[in-house]
């Protein structure tokens, strides 16, 4: 079983979170899939008392530490925490001696994925450690696939944090690399991934990128002509998995790249004939493109009254 360590709470503002807001973040990030949360112990006194075990009391003497779902099985949730004892090392793989028995975090490896990786993780997973997590660097926007990569060669613990803003693996990027790699054995529920993205926005003030993979507001949005042909016949022609999957929806857009398809699909319930269809197109395209963007549904409705005006038959007296 691959543990998922997050460690978005130690990279914010502790000053800036509120227990209400903690505790719904924590709740979140255990439901789609993560087997331990990292924070700062100071955090530790804002989670709800409820939620931890009478063992988890006991003073911590390290600076972060984990907490954990219990696995009592019982109907009410409960966390424990421990402390964390991982070492972290930027370690060269030449340097991968004498490793057993301990708890190491590999950090760095930012480069990782332009070498032989495949037999540095052999030779990591033959030096025997207790425990060996990997954090690699995203200085080169490669974590996430050197995490998954390193998972798949036999791994059992990576280290990833939520969103944009971290220099680690991207946590939803890993989870759902996981899931797409095995749905039958993959427990967690992505569909939160939705509620996590506004909660961290709101703890945080950072915007997430809405071209963001897997959680950005856009990446569903589709406006091409060719594209809504596409995925309107066979969605997996462009979606590797369906957006409901984490939380959100498709949504077809109008602009200077839509073809009359795209028309005829959003105005399905109101018979339009192929010429009205094209001359509302024509339209369209050029709003979009004296305006800079898409056209929302309220200016659509209004062009298709326009439209319907000038193709309605006149009775002359």
């Amino acid at each position: 079983m691959v543990t998922i360590i997050d460690r978005t709470l130690t990279t914010l503002d502790t000053d800036r979170i509120d227990a209400q807001d903690l505790n719904h973040f924590c709740t979140l990030l255990f439901t789609c899939g993560v087997t331990k949360v990292e924070l700062p112990y100071v955090l530790t006194f804002r989670l709800k008392p409820l939620f931890i075990t009478e063992d988890a009391g006991k003073r911590i003497d390290t600076d972060t530490c984990f907490l954990k779902q219990n696995d009592d099985h019982s109907q009410m949730p409960s966390w424990k925490l421990e402390p964390n004892e991982l070492v972290e090392k930027a370690i060269l793989p030449s340097q991968m001696k004498n490793l057993r028995n301990k708890k190491i975090r590999i950090v760095g490896w930012e480069d990782l994925i332009t070498r032989d990786y495949l037999t540095i993780f052999q030779e990591l997973l033959n030096n025997s450690a207790h425990t060996l997590d990997l954090c690699p660097s995203n200085k080169m926007h490669c974590a996430t696939a050197i995490a998954l990569e390193w998972i798949l060669a036999g791994g059992t613990s990576v280290s990833c944090a939520f969103a944009n803003y971290h220099d680690f693996p991207r946590l939803e990027e890993v989870l759902m690399g996981l899931k797409l790699r095995d749905p039958s054995s993959y427990k967690g529920d992505l569909s939160v991934l939705s509620q996590l993205k506004v909660l961290y926005e709101k703890i945080t003030s950072f915007p997430i990128s809405k071209t963001k993979a897997i959680i950005g507001e856009d990446i569903f949005k589709v406006e091409s002509g060719i594209h809504v042909d596409g995925v309107i016949k066979n969605p997996t022609t462009y979606e590797p998995f369906n957006p409901k999957t984490v939380g959100s929806q498709r949504e077809i857009v109008l602009g200077k790249h839509s073809g009359q398809q795209s028309v005829l699909y959003k105005l399905r319930e109101q018979n339009l004939s192929e010429t009205a269809a094209k001359s509302i197109l024509k339209q369209i395209k050029e709003g979009c493109t004296q305006l800079g963007r898409n056209i929302s549904d309220l200016e659509l409705q209004s062009l298709v009254r326009e439209v319907k005006n000038d193709y309605e038959p006149k009775i002359y007296c």
